[in-house]
């Protein structure tokens, strides 16, 4: 019998997963407006864009596979800078981009136009924020005394009168489920 892969990409794949699309739409909205303002779209127009964008996704990510050397992330924003050229020509009478918002249509390499660093920073924060609720107060509390504020696991176990062990395990559990929130994201 074939199990229902637990990453959020597979999930997206199959028909009628709204949990699966409201996890990426929290996510992912953050990503696609940071590269809507690069792309130098206004707010109210970088929103727009990102619905687009959004709406793209539901009919293209069912379908997506992932080419050798590519990464899920390039692919998006290569998605996304397509439908930013799409919204401009649908705009055509709105005032062009400044000369900074000139140089961001150019064709870049999609994987060096948000730092590394940024964009696993920003989704790991994402991806935290959902799983939040996956955990009781005593876990996330040890987790985030540990991994997030940098306390030392026997400081944390005294804190919360818990054993070092359950504090590595609290850390353990939410790592685990982190890493399965952003299996195949964080390529």
């Amino acid at each position: 019998m074939l199990t229902t892969s637990p990453t959020l990409l597979n999930r997206l794949r199959q028909p009628s997963q709204p949990e699966a699309w409201a996890r990426f739409v929290h996510l992912y909205t953050p990503l696609l407006l940071c590269w809507a303002r690069r792309q130098a779209f206004q707010e109210a127009d970088a929103q727009d864009l990102v619905q687009e964008v959004l709406v793209k996704l539901v009919r293209e990510l069912p379908s997506y596979e992932r080419s050798e050397g590519q990464s899920f992330r390039g692919w998006l924003f290569r998605v996304t800078v397509n439908q930013c050229r799409d919204f401009r020509r649908r705009k055509a009478t709105r005032a062009l981009p400044g000369p900074a918002g000139l140089s961001a249509v150019s064709d870049r390499d999609p994987v060096s136009e948000l730092e590394e660093t940024e964009y696993r920073r920003l989704l790991v924060h994402r991806a935290l924020e959902v799983i939040r609720a996956d955990f009781s107060e005593t876990t996330w509390t040890a987790f985030t005394r540990v991994m997030v504020e940098g306390y030392s696991p026997a400081d944390v176990a005294i804190e919360l009168n818990f054993s070092m062990n359950a504090v590595f395990l609290a850390r353990h559990r939410v790592l685990t489920r982190l890493r399965q929130e952003l299996d195949g994201l964080l390529e």
